[in-house]
């Protein structure tokens, strides 16, 4: 067991808080693994890593209330101070980069963002020759984070695009002409998966929601893509 220092916190969306953590020791890690803290009287609650630079790592954690049956936990993470201490355990978990040159289409919900945010700027770290697509699904305009990273991302690397789509929102045209250059369409994730968005993609990496990810592996079996190159974590 080894001890975290909290260094940083802040919202960056509602209860979506970004918070770093320092260890006394260099941290190793595959990309899309996750770290596992010890909580008093809750155990151990794994969550999966954002970013690793030496001894320090970013989690991007959605707080739940303690009514809200789940996940409640976060709430404890959430709210502790700057400097204080947590418990944790070395990464682990096998939802993690193929490192090869096959193109890959990344699909999350919530804070699934994280793994899957991961893996992709490792895979553009290592120069991987293939093309990064990710796709993603929030309720409103209010739900996005890590925009601004995202088109840093878009605009230093030719291979790596991203869509956004919005549940709830009507005025999506505007929004995309005034805020932000990329595809921004109205529904959700599922419906970018026809054969003519992934006829170049080779393999699918799927975080989120136990029902998001379910029906997304429906509709990819419906349309023929090998089963053997679909990776998913359940959130």
């Amino acid at each position: 067991m080894n001890e975290f220092k909290i260094i940083a916190k802040k919202e960056i969306a509602p209860k979506i808080y970004e918070i770093i953590f320092e260890s006394k020791d260099k941290i190793e890690m595959i990309p899309g693994q996750f770290i596992t803290f010890i909580l008093p009287k809750i155990w151990g609650r794994a969550y999966s890593i954002l970013k690793l630079e030496d001894n320090k790592i970013t989690l991007i954690i959605k707080k739940r209330e303690l009514e809200e049956w789940w996940r409640w936990w976060s709430k404890y993470i959430c709210e502790r101070e700057i400097w204080e201490r947590l418990n944790w355990v070395w990464p682990a978990g096998h939802f993690t980069l193929k490192e090869n040159n096959k193109n890959k289409l990344f699909i999350w919900t919530g804070t699934g963002f994280v793994p899957l945010y991961n893996m992709i700027t490792a895979a553009l770290d290592k120069k991987l020759d293939c093309k990064l697509f990710f796709t993603f699904w929030v309720r409103t305009r209010q739900d996005l984070f890590y925009l601004e990273e995202l088109k840093k991302l878009k605009k230093q690397n030719s291979n790596f695009d991203f869509a956004i789509y919005i549940s709830r929102e009507k005025d999506i045209l505007d929004f995309e002409l005034e805020h932000i250059d990329t595809r921004i369409y109205s529904g959700y994730t599922t419906n970018y998966l026809t054969p003519y968005n992934i006829k170049d993609f080779e393999e699918v990496y799927i975080c989120g929601a136990p029902a998001m990810i379910e029906s997304t592996h429906t509709k990819l079996e419906k349309i023929w893509f090998d089963d053997n190159n679909i990776f998913f974590e359940k959130y």
